[in-house]
């Protein structure tokens, strides 16, 4: 059975492979909605966020829906983007929750890793994820 709604998570700092996730998902699941993803991970990080400045903080918010906007741009789908910020894990599965999402498509390891083995994110996502999950390569 084809999703109707898929989460598509991307990492900005690496846009040739947000482009290709985005790109695959687009052309694996047309009749889809499309949802792309960016977790801002240093909110996780408590003991950081007393040390960086408010309006530091909301800078790094709209340069991350820029590049966002711009990737799912470069990569020719329609998709609603979504800027969110915790731990990566955490917060693509709360938010595939709250779309509905039938369906979370994430690249299985960092690019340019020599190892072949899962990413940790992957891996927490791919574990714990009440959607189906699509490690792509």
């Amino acid at each position: 059975m084809a999703p109707n709604t898929v989460l598509v998570l991307v990492d900005i700092a690496h846009h040739d492979s947000g482009k290709d996730v985005l790109s695959y998902a687009a052309a694996a699941f047309p009749s889809a909605t499309l949802h792309a993803a960016y977790v801002m991970p240093y909110g996780f990080y408590s003991y950081v966020e007393p040390f960086v400045s408010d309006e530091s903080q909301k800078a790094a918010n709209t340069r991350a829906k820029e590049e966002l906007a711009a990737l799912v741009a470069a990569a020719n789908v329609q998709a609603t983007p979504h800027v969110l910020r915790g731990g990566i894990g955490e917060q693509a599965m709360l938010e595939a929750k709250a779309i509905n999402a039938d369906l979370i498509v994430l690249n299985a390891v960092r690019p340019g890793s020599a190892l072949s083995t899962l990413g940790t994110h992957a891996a927490q996502i791919a574990r714990h994820a009440k959607a189906s999950v699509l490690l792509h390569r």
